[in-house]
């Protein structure tokens, strides 16, 4: 955590902002493009055939020459006409044809010509036509679009203009670049004539376990560049940065006109939103869904949530946006699913810092799960025998830690955390961070401990109680400890409570 800036000029309000906000030379050999209105010409080029090389039904009704049954000639352009060059017309050149025959029903039947070199020309002009055309394809203008959900030009200007407001960073270490991340321009300090950007701190990390909860490594020292949209880059310094919640605030000084995008507190599940993002080209990405009923994998943070995927690590860091183009989340690169931050802790993290100068976050020491998401026979059951309809679900619990000590197991159910209802654990991030906030008025002292009162259903004893943990306050991610625990069995109680419950036992209650 860089605290010696600590607290230091981050005025500004993330929810203030307001945005309405070649060819290539390289084209690969494809099926030439056919008119409609040429029925004549051949799909590709005609194979080279000596005249000795002809079947003896093709010489039967004229020596030499291909049948092929058409009511007219072609009227294309001349055989030169298929040109490699980038700025001519792409023009199919004309098949050299010739009438050989009439049938009876006044049909003229045509074959290709047996003039060798004339052949020989058309092959080639067929070659550059077929290598321009492919090149074509891949014009930005041409290029097969991949998007099936259409768009009304209103609404494609408002994407556009949104857009505007999402950039590229990178960062270098000793010369060497060693991430590339997606920022959004959320601020504007007119005191500081300045401009404030929101991105990932995986920006500067060098150290990527998959497993969230393990310690990473960050060079706070790296320097960060943003790339502008006109191609231009300007240098950046770090505000602040959060290593539980993996968020950074970058700071650009200047008079750098960006427009900027505001952060809207609400998401909801299966929530209409879409995701801009910036590939490693500074090119655009863009994609519509709903906010995913899942909850997150035992390697990753609690308080993701998430949109299908993938998307490239260079994503990291771009905006999930609702219908009104206000970012309700910052994008992370997991698999198989996109993950991401809901705006509501990002901005209750930079409330804090511009009046603290640092976080403080009580550590639980707990995995936890959505009840709402288990299957409904499930849920009716507790509603109708222990009247519960929501909660949190312990997963896991880190070794030797208060909640442990204290008796809560896998497979309990948090109800309630300092006497407010948690249904989601964005509430329960929401309670932590008040209570750290609370903690942080009276004191900037992180060494001591809080207490934390919860109200838990006890899933083996059918029984409620209400437990006051004292736990650590830290601005640092949370480590979890698995110590000697091993996940022995599933076991049905098909006495009371049908349910199947996960059992996590310690080696020495064995």
């Amino acid at each position: 955590m860089m605290t010696e800036s600590r607290g230091a000029g981050l005025g500004f309000n993330p929810i203030r902002g307001g945005a309405v906000g070649e060819d290539d030379p390289e084209g690969t050999t494809e099926s030439p493009l056919r008119p409609s209105s040429d029925p004549g010409n051949p799909v590709a080029s005609p194979p080279r055939r000596r005249k000795e090389e002809m079947s003896e039904s093709d010489s039967r009704s004229a020596p030499g020459r291909k049948r092929k049954r058409v009511t007219e000639p072609s009227d294309g352009d001349s055989a030169g006409s298929g040109s490699d060059s980038s700025g001519s017309p792409i023009r199919r050149p004309k098949a050299p044809l010739m009438p050989f025959c009439t049938e009876e029903d006044g049909t003229v039947l045509y074959g290709f010509s047996d003039d060798q070199a004339v052949m020989d020309r058309y092959h080639d002009d067929m070659q550059k036509y077929m290598k321009k055309s492919a090149r074509h394809k891949r014009l930005m203008t041409l290029a097969p679009s991949s998007t099936t959900v259409r768009r009304t030009p209103k609404e494609t200007e408002a994407v556009l203009n949104y857009a505007k407001s999402v950039l590229s960073l990178s960062a270098y270490l000793d010369g060497k670049m060693i991430n590339q991340c997606t920022g959004i321009v959320v601020g504007i300090d007119a005191f500081k004539n300045s401009t404030i950007i929101l991105t990932s701190a995986l920006i500067f990390c060098t150290k990527k376990p998959l497993d969230d909860w393990t310690k990473k490594d960050y060079a706070t020292e790296a320097k960060v560049n943003v790339h502008m949209l006109d191609d231009s880059t300007s240098d950046c310094h770090l505000l602040f940065f959060s290593k539980h919640y993996e968020i950074a605030f970058f700071e650009i000084t200047g008079a750098i006109q960006l427009p900027t995008l505001s952060l809207e507190a609400n998401v909801e599940f299966g929530q209409e939103v879409f995701l801009l993002a910036r590939d490693t080209n500074m090119n655009m990405i863009y994609k519509q869904d709903k906010v995913q009923l899942v909850d997150p994998c035992e390697h990753q943070h609690d308080h993701y949530h998430f949109i299908n995927g993938p998307i490239p690590q260079c994503g990291t860091g771009g905006g999930v946006l609702d219908v009104s183009g206000k970012i309700v989340g910052m994008l992370f690169y997991k698999l198989p699913l996109v993950a991401f931050i809901p705006s509501s802790l990002i901005l209750k993290c930079s409330s804090m810092w511009q009046h603290f100068g640092q976080l403080a976050r009580p550590q639980l020491g707990l995995k936890l799960r959505t009840l709402a998401f288990i299957d409904f026979p499930r849920i009716e059951l507790l509603s109708r025998k222990f009247s519960i309809s929501s909660g949190l679900i312990v997963g896991e619990i880190s070794a030797k830690c208060d909640a442990e000590k204290l008796g809560i197991r896998a497979g309990d159910v948090i109800l309630s955390c300092q006497n407010k209802p948690v249904s989601s654990i964005v509430q329960l991030e929401h309670v932590l961070l008040g209570i750290g906030e609370k903690h942080l008025e009276k004191s900037n002292d992180l060494s001591s401990k809080v207490e934390v009162e919860i109200s838990v259903f006890h899933v083996r004893k059918h029984t409620r109680s209400v437990i006051t943990l004292r736990v650590e306050l830290s601005d640092n991610l949370e480590v979890f400890h698995s110590g000697n625990t091993y996940l022995l069995c599933c076991i049905i109680d098909r006495i009371t409570v049908p349910c199947l419950y996960l059992i996590i036992f310690n080696e020495n209650s064995w």
